[in-house]
């Protein structure tokens, strides 16, 4: 099963700046949700349960020890594990310390597909928060519920971070994905940096050493995910101080996913002007960030991705390289979903 997509460039200012508006067509089959009856069953899809219909990752949400005046988000994923199509007509939260955002409703789930969406908790006071979220679809009265929980910072940490817990989309075995996470230096006094470890060996961290970060400064720093196994994982990021002693702990979480027999196919319009070759990007959100999928300069305007999780939607960008090794601008986004195994 190939996805495609073709990209056509409308104006290109200079090497530097480089505009493209990209449409798609995807080779696979996808039936209408209308009528539908679960496969085997004959039950129509307005009396089958939510759970039967989809599932969430990560199925619980925590938000743990936030500043106090700090907003951390989410990103929730639903997958749809039904033989049909559903549509998510609602997504709803009784308390107005969290709120959701990042999804147009109603949107429409094929088979073996998902969308996503983020949930935010501003920690206004210090104390546990807790919340359901519910996700109502077409069919009928069930709904999918999350439990949401939160608590903000009984102390103010000096060394603060943008995410309070890591969740990473699903990574086919054998492939890899990243997260920024910036560090904010929140106190009065300098802090020293020494050490940023890992609890589990299929994640990594990258871009980050030993830093003096005056108050109000921050850095970043890359958290690698690369599955070896199939299944939910979980770990813990540290940052450590010259003593040894944590000035931060962030929770990680993942999960490895089979991989897809499927490839993408991404082609696009050639540069008019004279380029080293094309990179390009991808990301299982799309929002970002993007990883580089091409291991060097593609020298044709088409790539072949392959190593996807099967069943997952990604979102791709093209940058193109000049002769000094500088790159363009990201192209227009343009997505494609992985038939499921």
């Amino acid at each position: 099963m190939v996805g495609r997509c073709f990209c056509k460039r409308i104006s290109v200012g200079s090497l530097g700046r480089a505009f493209f508006v990209v449409s798609a067509m995807y080779l696979s089959a996808m039936h209408a949700a209308r009528g539908a009856t679960r496969a085997g069953t004959g039950v129509p899809e307005s009396q089958v349960t939510a759970s039967a219909l989809m599932e969430a990752a990560p199925d619980a949400v925590n938000f743990v020890n936030v500043p106090a005046g700090k907003t951390y988000t989410q990103t929730v994923r639903i997958t749809n594990i039904s033989q049909g199509t559903f549509q998510i007509k609602g997504i709803e939260t009784s308390s107005a310390d969290f709120r959701v955002t990042g999804i147009l409703l109603p949107v429409v789930v094929a088979r073996g597909t998902s969308d996503s969406f983020t949930i935010s908790y501003r920690a206004e006071a210090e104390g546990p928060r807790e919340d359901q979220i519910r996700i109502v679809t077409s069919s009928g009265d069930t709904a999918l519920v999350l439990k949401v929980r939160a608590s903000a910072a009984t102390d103010q940490r000096e060394l603060t971070a943008n995410q309070a817990e890591i969740n990473f989309e699903d990574a086919a075995i054998g492939s890899s994905t990243k997260k920024e996470v910036l560090l904010t230096n929140s106190g009065s006094r300098k802090l020293r940096i020494s050490g940023i470890s890992v609890s589990n060996a299929d994640f990594s961290v990258s871009g980050a050493g030993a830093v003096n970060l005056s108050p109000g400064q921050n850095t970043s720093l890359e958290v690698n995910f690369a599955p070896k196994r199939a299944g939910r994982q979980a770990g813990s990021l540290r940052v450590s101080n010259a003593e040894g002693g944590s000035l931060l702990e962030i929770p990680l979480t993942a999960t490895g996913a089979a991989s897809s027999q499927s490839t993408v196919k991404l082609n696009w319009e050639e540069s008019p002007v004279s380029v080293a070759g094309y990179v390009v990007y991808r990301s299982a959100e799309p929002s970002g960030p993007y990883m580089r999928v091409s291991s060097q300069a593609v020298p044709s305007a088409e790539y072949v991705d392959t190593g996807s999780a099967a069943g997952h939607t990604y979102y791709y960008v093209v940058a193109a390289v000049g002769a000094d090794q500088v790159e363009t601008e990201y192209s227009v986004q343009i997505s494609a979903t992985v038939p499921g195994a």
